[in-house]
């Protein structure tokens, strides 16, 4: 590199370098404005350059999630394709664990004053336990949602379909990962 390309590029640092001090001089002004209380409030929001985790880490197991994930400053939950999904950001890391919702049918027939059950069927042989306590793998309670559907033999199936309720997840995820209940979101981390 000749001499003049060398005194070209020290040129445009300077240049690159005075455009970032002016702005840096137009967020001060603003904050400076802003804490006196002249300055309107800003109505979208100020992006900060974050650095983005490096990696995703997949726990399958939530003892671990959560032995991880102590004292984050964020954490979504959300049920999505019948997965039960939590996600936290700590030390540059993402972390994510999942476990699978089940959902049961029940075909039964009336017979006089009784139901009889016919037979009983569960998503996945794995999730029977979840059926039968109302609790997730991970220790959370499941809700349940019926509905009766007739058949035309006379019987019917009842559906069942667990869900989550976001306020109790709320409160669960935040004693579990001892965080305040307003760094739990019910929605999701995006990286």
């Amino acid at each position: 590199m000749g001499f003049d390309e060398k005194v070209d590029v020290i040129d445009l640092i300077i240049n690159v370098l005075k455009e970032h001090e002016k702005t840096l001089d137009t967020l001060i002004s603003k904050l400076e404005d802003f804490f006196a209380g002249t300055a309107p409030v800003p109505t979208t929001p100020v992006r900060a350059d974050v650095r983005r985790p490096a990696y995703t880490v997949v726990l399958r197991r939530w003892a671990e999630f959560r032995e991880r994930c102590v004292g984050v400053s964020l954490a979504a939950f959300d049920i999505e394709d019948k997965l039960f999904r939590v996600s936290a950001v700590k030390n540059e890391l993402h972390y994510s664990y999942q476990e699978e919702m089940p959902d049961m049918e029940i075909k039964f027939r009336k017979e006089e004053e009784r139901a009889v059950i016919e037979e009983i069927g569960v998503s996945k042989p794995g999730l029977f336990p979840t059926v039968i306590r109302g609790v997730l793998e991970c220790g959370l309670g499941a809700s349940m949602k019926g509905v009766e559907v007739k058949m035309p033999d006379g019987g019917a199936i009842y559906k069942v379909i667990y869900d989550i309720d976001s306020e109790e997840a709320t409160n669960w995820l935040a004693d579990q990962l001892n965080v305040e209940k307003r760094n739990i979101v019910h929605g999701k981390i995006q990286i």
